[in-house]
């Protein structure tokens, strides 16, 4: 019927998951999550013709209403930078490129990825309280799907999968930067075997994780420091090798750490007949306990990639419904209290409990606002 439940679960390394019934709540329509920077989640939702951010604390469980952005056509996708003072909303678009204006140069943007479209930018800062446009005269890419990973805030840059590339927004000095993913050509061929995708940021690095009908493959973005120490090597091209591979965990040794998962989804699901790589979609990690989370009809399941433990953490099912599991979205909060207890603060609860959704009694919807 057009409502939404959000439902926030707090995290242990043990893989257990417990409810967190004060940040959970309904709405009478859709607010589509854009982003996660720090604690604070961006939201969107369209009343008639107007489109409306909010930004929700996590840690104050308080809402903030952006003013009206000043561009009205859909954008190709939104990020959020917080540095724990002052955030910054940016919007990407698609417009027709000036001919007049030069090729961007390789560092900038990869020579598959020169078209007539660049892209244009509508910024919202905390600071001035104030939507502005930006052309930072990037081309974007010939082919662009729809934008499915959530953007990364990471080392004062929003970061975006786009079409077989990374996009980056310096938010500090606004400089653009277009590189090749490591999975590039591949994944948009008419072949294409990649079936799912995320960023991540952990020991300070860029991690892009996929997977592929071999495993789940997760490579680090380089940074300036790594280049000049390859820089020594003979015939090594920063162009090219702008990232490195981290680990590869094939599908049938994921499948061997814990069977019964596997067995108990193909009971659930009537679709589900003979288990394909497709199947799993990676869509987070936490650096704090070395655990990857991965998507899979009817669940979501933990693999620490310290143990190779497999868990599951949350099951859906819901035949009598209309029920679409849309997005998954891990935030990192970080308040006094778990400093004082030198870290993330574990749930109380059962341990190795796995949660149903959806949570069949109402929540409250989230009362403080600003």
């Amino acid at each position: 019927d057009g409502s939404a439940q959000y439902i926030f679960l707090d995290l242990a390394d043990e893989g257990s998951v417990v409810v967190n019934r004060s940040l959970s709540f309904n709405t009478e329509s859709n607010m589509h999550i854009c982003a996660s920077s720090n604690g604070l989640l961006l939201l969107s939702s369209v009343n008639g013709n107007l489109l409306r951010y909010n930004l929700f604390n996590l840690l104050t469980e308080q809402c903030v209403v952006l003013p009206q952005p000043q561009i009205t056509r859909r954008s190709i996708g939104t990020g959020l930078a917080f540095d724990g003072f002052h955030y910054q909303v940016v919007r990407i678009f698609s417009s027709e490129g000036d001919r007049s204006i030069s090729e961007p140069s390789s560092s900038s943007a990869p020579s598959g990825a020169r078209g007539g479209r660049l892209i244009q930018m509508e910024i919202f800062s905390s600071e001035t309280g104030i939507w502005k446009r930006h052309s930072p005269q990037i081309h974007l890419p010939s082919d662009l799907p729809k934008l499915s990973t959530i953007p990364l805030f990471s080392n004062g840059a929003i970061h975006w999968e786009l079409g077989g590339y990374l996009l980056m927004y310096y938010v500090n000095s606004s400089y653009c930067r277009l590189i090749e993913l490591p999975n590039y050509p591949q994944k948009w061929s008419c072949n294409s075997l990649t079936f799912g995708q995320c960023l991540w940021e952990a020991q300070g690095y860029v991690h892009y994780c996929y997977t592929d009908s071999e495993g789940i493959h997760t490579w680090v973005l380089l940074k300036e420091e790594d280049h000049q120490y390859y820089s020594s090597y003979y015939h090594y091209d920063r162009d090219r090798y702008q990232w490195k591979l981290a680990h590869t965990v094939t599908h049938q040794y994921l499948m061997c750490q814990n069977p019964e998962i596997f067995l108990r989804m193909g009971r659930r699901n009537i679709y589900f007949i003979q288990w394909e790589p497709y199947f799993i979609s990676p869509f987070a990690y936490i650096q704090s306990f070395q655990t990857l989370y991965l998507r899979l009809p009817g669940m979501i399941v933990s693999y620490n990639l310290r143990t190779q433990a497999l868990k599951e953490v949350c099951s859906y099912e819901f035949p009598d419904s209309n029920f679409h599991c849309c997005l998954l979205v891990v935030a990192v909060v970080h308040s006094s209290k778990d400093d004082a207890r030198g870290g993330h603060a574990k749930p109380a609860g059962a341990i190795g409990n796995a949660v149903s959704l959806p949570i069949t009694d109402a929540l409250e919807k989230p009362t403080k606002s600003k």
